[in-house]
């Protein structure tokens, strides 16, 4: 695998990891910067940022404060957790792990990172996700939807309201997806991978645009 490929494949890993845990970009930053944790080396956004976008040339810092972060979110002890917010992202959270249930530490991140090993098969690119995959997303996104409205005292069809402006402006998101995303978060009909475009996956417009909205 070349240099390239490997980053590609570090970067596509992180990407479904959040995105199944239905985590920001910035979750490490927060994780980070909170009082309960106030850890030295990040990982901040910054760094997470470059890495998604496989141009990045990192310290072995990086890989120890992944694999902290791994490890923190393995263990789901939060009592030292002082954000709300935070707390609630990372409860019931799931580390990353290899196929044979192994915790990712600060070597397999370097190594995954280097292209000495292969990603977990389920975050490697394989193409359409799996409908495990897409039946935990719409479930996040379902659960982020609520608590968003409930936070603004919205109701539902506000809130819907507003999200779909968010998503019109979203060069992915065409006026015929708009009906089949409402249906969806409604919970009226199951999204298979023949229903998401290519362009949605792993970055799905929804899921960040209910990000953008309840920051």
């Amino acid at each position: 695998m070349s240099s390239a490929d490997s980053k590609h494949a570090f970067a596509l890993t992180l990407k479904r990891w959040f995105n199944s845990n239905g985590w920001p970009q910035k979750i490490t930053d927060d994780f980070a910067k909170d009082e309960g944790i106030l850890a030295p080396n990040g990982p901040w956004a910054s760094q997470i940022c470059s890495a998604l976008k496989a141009d990045f040339h990192p310290r072995v810092e990086f890989f120890i404060a992944l694999a902290r972060f791994n490890q923190f979110v393995a263990d789901q002890d939060l009592r030292s957790i002082q954000g709300s917010k935070l707390r609630d992202r990372l409860k019931e959270a799931k580390p990353l792990v290899d196929d044979a249930g192994n915790l990712y530490g600060a070597t397999e991140f370097f190594a995954l990172f280097a292209g000495l090993m292969q990603p977990p098969r389920r975050f490697a690119a394989s193409g359409a996700p799996t409908q495990e995959e897409l039946d935990a997303l719409v479930q996040k996104n379902q659960s982020k939807f609520r608590e968003w409205a409930l936070s603004e005292m919205m109701s539902r069809s506000e809130a819907w309201e507003i999200l779909k402006t968010q998503l019109n402006k979203d060069d992915r998101v065409e006026p015929e997806h708009l009906p089949v995303i409402q249906e969806k978060l409604a919970g009226l009909a199951r999204l298979t991978p023949g229903d998401i475009p290519k362009d949605w996956w792993p970055d799905c417009p929804v899921s960040q645009a209910l990000e953008r909205l309840s920051a």
